[in-house]
């Protein structure tokens, strides 16, 4: 297959996926009905489920069952360890430049308030830091990437560090994902958003292409999740007193 024709593919895999995903799995009746009788589930729960479904279903008619090609497979502690240090400091760099830029900007009038603040502690850890960080690296560093492999001798340099096409890709299409909470939010807090998973997605997608296992790059992006989620919480308990 032509590259340039495997890179359009994967754009067009990616967009059928993630509006299937986002916009027609979670609104049929009987889904909706079933979201709404049981509120310890949620849109993107089921949003993330159905992410998990079809790219397992692909990544094993595509591999013909040898799924450790699209990054299922074990990966050394020491490894695994370097990759959540490396997430853990730019997550918390991140997540401090923007609670600065939003004291300096004023509190934000338009949107709605992080669904993770409101949602319960519990909801959080199993939606957010658990299911969310599984399905989407499953997606986005499992199908994505794992489908643009042959295309890893192209890349730049960045930091000293190699980021084959692929790694940018699906960073690329997993921070545009993040485009759907527009209006749900402060936009200023969706951009910041946007950015901060593009930067996790190449992070995680640079370790699960250096390993070899998509195993760091849900850990990244678990990470990610949780550091985003207690500094900011942790800082309004001591504002707070």
């Amino acid at each position: 297959m032509k590259n340039s024709l495997r890179l359009i593919l994967t754009i067009i895999l990616w967009v059928c996926i993630y509006f299937l995903a986002v916009f027609v799995i979670p609104p049929v009746s009987f889904i909706a009905g079933f979201i709404k009788s049981h509120a310890w589930i949620s849109n993107g729960d089921v949003s993330q489920i159905t992410f998990l479904i079809t790219s397992l279903i692909l990544m094993y008619l595509l591999s013909k069952g040898k799924l450790s090609t699209f990054g299922f497979q074990s990966v050394k502690i020491s490894k695994l360890a370097k990759s959540v240090l490396i997430a853990f400091i730019f997550s918390f760099v991140l997540i401090v430049l923007n609670i600065i830029m939003m004291a300096i900007a004023g509190p934000a009038t338009e949107g709605g308030e992080h669904p993770g603040i409101n949602g319960g502690m519990l909801k959080t850890i199993i939606s957010v830091w658990i299911l969310a960080s599984i399905c989407e690296e499953i997606f986005c560093r499992g199908l994505i990437q794992g489908f643009l492999a042959p295309l890893k001798k192209y890349g730049f340099k960045l930091f000293k560090s190699y980021i084959s096409v692929p790694v940018a890709v699906s960073a690329i299409l997993f921070g545009l994902g993040h485009f759907c909470l527009w209006g749900r939010m402060p936009n200023a807090m969706v951009i910041f958003i946007i950015i901060n998973a593009t930067i996790l997605g190449i992070i995680a997608g640079y370790h699960r292409e250096k390993t070899g296992s998509i195993i760091p790059a849900i850990a990244v992006h678990m990470t990610f999740n949780i550091v985003g989620f207690m500094i900011p919480m942790l800082l309004m308990k001591v504002m707070m007193g």
